[in-house]
């Protein structure tokens, strides 16, 4: 959130206080987390809490492009990938912390914009 932005959100919201702060920065970081899952989700590639899986048939150049310790990316269903799944873990940890405040949260899962929209009583938050 740029200097001028802050202080006219400030200024809009008295009621805006440090526990709120916190909640927003807690979001903020997990944003980014979001974001990057969405790109792996896209791609078919990315790491996951420090593995690396892979959305195409696991085989012998699979391995040497992506590591030798590289996993198929759907573990069980055909359908869903591991990035999927982690997705809707950080959105679920996202929607406990705004449960009962001021926040309100929208998700898109394209990664070529904002996949996590954060609006403080109604006004969308640019951070």
């Amino acid at each position: 959130m740029e200097t001028f932005e802050a202080i006219r959100f400030g200024q809009k919201h008295a009621d805006f206080e440090y526990e709120d702060f916190a909640i927003l920065q807690r979001i903020a970081r997990l944003s980014k987390k979001h974001q990057r899952q969405c790109e792996n989700a896209c791609n078919g590639v990315g790491v996951v809490k420090g593995q690396v899986y892979y959305g195409g048939q696991i085989d012998l150049w699979a391995k040497e492009t992506y590591g030798q310790s590289v996993k198929s990316a759907y573990l069980e269903n055909p359908e869903i990938s591991v990035f999927d799944k982690e997705i809707a873990s950080i959105e679920a940890t996202i929607n406990r912390l705004v449960y009962g405040t001021s926040f309100s949260v929208k998700y898109q899962h394209d990664p070529r914009g904002y996949t996590v929209k954060l609006s403080y009583d109604g006004d969308l938050i640019n951070w």
